[in-house]
């Protein structure tokens, strides 16, 4: 492969149209703030969330200010090599002396190169004029050796799926967020595609239902099912993974554990619990804990898992309402529920020991037998603050605070 061919900017000065012209996710410009540190800064995510087009965006601001010549993108899923010989042929093209000329280098997809976090390593130890990005689609393998062989030496960044907010501004939808309620009725024209499409950036245009289907399942699902994590796990049984992810994202929010699980699906308990693991790191699967104040209680309990994104629990034909839980999971960092018996409150936000329990009820009317538990809740652990996300209800009543689902997307 021709460096030169992904590394046009060392002839035209610019990247890329395609990348060029997608519009900036807001995780870039928290990414901007560490160009000019040492640090390696390292984006994972999920498929087709655009970490190569945020990786791009990047070496437009680096060209603004650096020499083109200085720059070099490689990416791994196109072609395998070792990293040193990737410099080498870099120097040769450019006429750089990669081990004293101040170089940005960014390397795609690097999971898919065998030894690359030992290789960085060595870089990063004996050449300071040497600033790297790397970007990947396995947090496991990312995470993992980061913290093994590169401690202290990241900044980490994960890709989300799109915001509604994003989506908005994609769109150029125009609104202020001091007055969201001028502008109820042309934002709610837009959430039901919103979540049709799960945030993916590709797909905001797309009105074909056939065609997003089709989208999510081959260039998402099935690659990351049948070709990332096998390659990654040297895993046996794909489809396997394929039927516990069908399983989680027809039902989410689905409340089991792997015992359960293993013994629908005929597999061991080990192997479950590996497919799931394999398909959380893979941005697939979101696992909450039952809310315990006790670390290892809560790892024992019962688990409530959740597609990632809403355009698989479309893809798999969900329960609206559970679309929504989806949505509602996709826009916090939710790691918990409650389930006391057989009632629940949807998530428990936990952040520096501050408590919000949130429950969605997305309907018209909301009564409030049907917020026992949330109070109880609320009262048990002297809280102060509940939320109840609702299709159109909007006010403050006792401790609860009541949202409708579109509002709460962009105030959240």
């Amino acid at each position: 492969m021709d460096l030169v061919d992904i590394n046009p900017w060392w002839v035209s000065s610019k990247v890329q149209e395609e990348y060029s012209s997608c519009e900036k996710r807001q995780l870039f410009f928290e990414m901007a703030k560490y160009v000019k540190d040492k640090q390696i800064v390292v984006l994972s995510g999920l498929r087709r969330t655009g970490k190569t087009v945020t990786l791009h965006h990047l070496i437009s601001l680096l060209l603004e200010k650096n020499p083109k010549e200085s720059i070099l993108y490689f990416n791994f899923d196109l072609f395998d090599e070792p990293i040193d010989k990737i410099l080498e042929k870099y120097s040769e093209k450019t006429k750089t002396d990669f081990k004293k000329e101040k170089i940005f280098v960014f390397f795609d997809e690097v999971q898919k190169h065998h030894n690359w976090e030992n290789e960085l390593k060595v870089l990063y130890d004996n050449y300071s004029n040497i600033k790297f990005f790397i970007s990947g689609s396995s947090s496991l393998f990312i995470e993992k050796k980061t913290k093994e062989s590169l401690a202290g030496r990241t900044y980490s960044f994960t890709m989300q799926p799109l915001s509604f907010e994003e989506y908005l501004s994609i769109k150029h939808i125009v609104f202020d967020k001091k007055r969201l309620s001028l502008y109820e009725n042309e934002l709610k024209k837009h959430l039901d595609h919103y979540l049709l499409i799960g945030g993916f950036p590709e797909l905001v245009e797309e009105k074909d239902v056939g065609k997003i289907s089709r989208y999510v399942k081959e260039m998402i699902i099935d690659k990351i099912v049948y070709l990332d994590i096998p390659k990654a796990f040297k895993i046996e049984e794909p489809g396997l993974l394929e039927s516990i992810f069908s399983i989680v994202s027809n039902h989410p929010g689905m409340v089991s554990d792997y015992d359960s699980i293993s013994n629908d699906l005929n597999r061991d308990r080990k192997t479950i619990s590996n497919y799931f693991l394999y398909l959380e790191k893979a941005f697939l699967v979101k696992k909450l804990y039952n809310y315990s104040k006790n670390v290892l209680t809560n790892e024992k309990k019962m688990k409530r898992f959740y597609p990632t994104s809403t355009a698989f629990a479309f893809l798999f034909n969900a329960e609206h309402g559970r679309i929504i839980e989806t949505a509602v999971n996709m826009h916090a960092d939710f790691k918990f529920f409650s389930r006391m018996g057989e009632k629940e409150i949807d998530f428990i936000q936990v952040n520096q020991k501050q408590i919000l329990p949130v429950e969605v009820k997305y309907q018209e009317n909301v009564k409030i037998k049907e917020l026992k538990e949330l109070e109880k809740f609320l009262e048990k652990n002297k809280l102060k603050k509940g939320i109840v996300i609702t299709k159109n209800l909007e006010k403050k009543e006792n401790f609860l605070e009541y949202i409708p689902l579109w509002k709460w997307l962009l105030s959240n």
